[in-house]
């Protein structure tokens, strides 16, 4: 199985970038670091055969659902946006899973899963857009059942910045953050770095895990990100 990256951040700090960078990385001609939304490398699951796909399905739907009953109250929270988001974040947690678990299934040891997003960002986005904070026993208890990563790379910068990078994206702010107002979005902005600062000072049992890493960087401070995993290994 692959080495596992989680890339985790709030709104604009660089988790596609960094993904992206990485990915571009290759040894000896080779691509060694696989994105799991990147349609580009979905040709590594083409081995995989009718059962094994079928089985990473089901499992993923009973994950969902084992997710959902521990974490349920987030479905009540109230949101600061207008639209219901539930059921499109279902299918895109379903997606995104499903593609992970296919690339763990086809990937080799020597060769990296940078999982973005992941199954934290997930559980952490909610909390973004309410008046609601993560608790210390719901992060413990998502990260006793749910996290599975070898590394996890929290990407960050000045909320000052992730404002201006969000509002200059080619592909437009984030669905939830559309209609909203600027101070609302630079809100969110500052509320998702506290959140994911509090998920990681709590995260006592994880600490040995998570790469510190400031954007913008430039691409040699990324093959220095790329080999510390490895030497980390």
């Amino acid at each position: 199985m692959p080495k596992l990256i989680e890339i985790i951040g709030s709104p604009g700090s660089g988790k596609t970038f960094v993904s992206h960078q990485l990915r571009s990385i290759k040894t000896k001609t080779k691509q060694v670091f696989f994105h799991s939304s990147n349609w580009r490398d979905f040709h590594k699951l083409n081995k995989l055969n009718f059962f094994t796909k079928f089985f990473i399905r089901v499992k993923v739907i009973i994950l969902i659902i084992r997710f959902y009953s521990l974490f349920h109250k987030r479905f009540f929270s109230k949101k600061i946006y207008k639209r219901s988001f539930f059921f499109r974040t279902i299918l895109l947690i379903h997606r995104h899973l499903i593609s992970i678990e296919m690339f763990k299934k086809s990937l080799s040891d020597n060769e990296c899963l940078i999982m973005e997003p992941g199954l934290i960002m997930y559980f952490l986005q909610d909390n973004f857009y309410s008046n609601e904070a993560l608790t210390v026993k719901d992060i413990q208890v998502f990260n006793q059942i749910f996290v599975n990563a070898d590394f996890i790379i929290y990407v960050n910068c000045d909320a000052r910045i992730q404002f201006k990078r969000l509002q200059l994206r080619r592909r437009g702010l984030p669905q939830r953050m559309r209609n909203l107002n600027k101070k609302n979005i630079y809100n969110i902005i500052e509320k998702s770095n506290n959140e994911i600062k509090k998920y990681i000072l709590n995260s006592n049992n994880l600490k040995d895990k998570f790469i510190d890493f400031k954007t913008p960087k430039n691409f040699n401070q990324i093959k220095k990100l790329a080999n510390s995993i490895n030497l980390k290994h």
